[in-house]
Parts: structure tokens; sequence; C-alpha cells
């Protein structure tokens, strides 16, 4: 199976991190956003070993050679792991940085990474385990692509916790390499793109380039089971890992992803 052959979807045109930063850094800036949280799935108790309702990663991020254009990448994994598996991170990282280098014939010169909806007890795992992923998985392409550039991009890591409804956006810098020159300015341009929706008598605050996504992505999470039983009443059942009754999550997401006419 050829992972680039992964199926690129029409990109939204958003009010995005592309826009607040060229007010930062002028109108040239080259900086590439990537934005991404997981909804969570559910554990069944009757099948103890086996874990077939999984949770759904989903990222963004503007690598098309339009800065203002977003594409999302959706992922499911076991629910038993509560963070972002930092072996997905590390593909989809790659995946990034060669359709940014490829759509826009540069490399980015700012990287930041938003992490959506993080709980408290997840903060440090995330910190230490997902955002080490990012940078590892960019360390190793630097060593390994092909007819690379002098290239030493500088990271911003933040994430956002997990908000009740009614609640205002808080947004939290990590990791910094010279990005921002405060804390606060990070924070503004965060801030700057949450958005405030309401449901009926209820107000949600949510970060506008990942919003649509995290929606998708919960969809995915809810109805997952009931694609399943469809795919299997068509005698076309998705794969399971060998020997066992456990779907195969990694397969199946690529095979979601791939482009037919290829």
């Amino acid at each position: 199976m050829a992972l680039r052959r992964r199926r690129h979807v029409a990109p939204d045109i958003r009010n995005n991190a592309h826009q607040y930063m060229r007010s930062l850094r002028g109108p040239e800036t080259n900086t590439l956003f990537i934005g991404y949280a997981i909804n969570h799935g559910t554990v069944d108790p009757s099948t103890p070993g086996v874990y077939n309702n999984p949770s759904t990663v989903v990222f963004t991020f503007n690598g098309t050679s339009c800065p203002d254009h977003f594409t999302e990448y959706f992922h499911f994994q076991k629910a038993t792991i509560p963070h972002v598996d930092p072996a997905l991170i590390r593909r989809v990282t790659r995946w990034i940085i060669e359709d940014f280098r490829s759509h826009r014939e540069v490399l980015p010169d700012f990287i930041i990474v938003l992490r959506d909806q993080v709980r408290d007890d997840l903060q440090s795992t995330v910190e230490h385990q997902e955002f080490t992923a990012f940078k590892e998985e960019i360390s190793t392409y630097i060593e390994t692509a092909s007819n690379l550039p002098e290239w030493n991009p500088r990271f911003a890591f933040g994430l956002a916790p997990w908000r009740p409804e009614n609640t205002e956006p808080l947004v939290y810098l990590f990791q910094d390499d010279g990005i921002f020159q405060s804390n606060e300015e990070f924070q503004n341009l965060i801030v700057n793109m949450f958005i405030t929706i309401r449901v009926r008598n209820h107000r949600f605050s949510l970060l506008e380039p990942l919003w649509n996504a995290e929606n998708k992505a919960g969809l995915w999470t809810k109805f997952f089971p009931s694609y399943a039983a469809f795919r299997e009443a068509h005698n076309n059942a998705l794969p399971r890992i060998a020997n066992s009754s456990q779907y195969d999550f990694d397969t199946i997401s690529l095979q979601l992803h791939i482009d037919p006419e290829v």
C-alpha cells in the first residue's frame, strides 16, 4: 500500500492562523499551523481485549498552495489509548511537511502546533509525548529527506484545555523558539481564532480552524459501529488484525484516505 496515495479533499477557506501571523510577522510570513485533537471512543467491557469502537484523531493544517486553506486528516486508534499515538503523529507530520513543501515549493520558517481539548490529567503526556513526536519527526525529516536545503524551522507548541459550555477559551504556550515575543502574544493569536456559536440556548467556544474537523471526528466515532455493520452486511467486512476479532484501525484509516483514481 502506497502511503502517499492519500485522497486530497477540497480544502476549506477559513479565518485562520496565517492571517494573524501576517499581522505579527508581515505579509511574507511562511507559517505552518497544525491543529489537532482526539474524539474519544468507548471501551466495551463485554469484549475484553477487543476494542472496536475507536477514538478518532483529527489533524488540520494549512499546507496547500494557498495559506488560507486548511486540509483535514482523520485516523482511528484504539479507545484504550488516552492520548494521540506518537507513532501516528510522526507519520502525519512527515505527510504535512511533504505536502507543504510540494504545494508551496518552500519549507515553513515557523511551525505552530496547537493541541485542542486537553484534559488536565493529560497535559504532561501531551507535552512530553505528543509534542516530542512532532519535533523528533521533523528532525528525522531534515536528516533523511532528499534535496533538502538548509532548514532550521522555529517551533511553538501550545494547548487549549477541555472547555465546558459557556466558558471562554484558555491556551497555554509550552515551548517556543522565539516565534512569539511573549506568552500573551501567543494567547492573543489563538484566542482570536476562536468563534462562539449558539446551539439552542447554549453557547460554545470553538477553535475556528479545527471545529469543523472536530465535528466530523465526533460523527465518525459515533457512527463507526454502524459503518462496520453496514460493511459486514454487504460482504465487505472491515480489515481485522490477523487471527483476531480486533479491527485493524491503521489499515482502515489508510483505506479511507486512498485515492481510487491513482
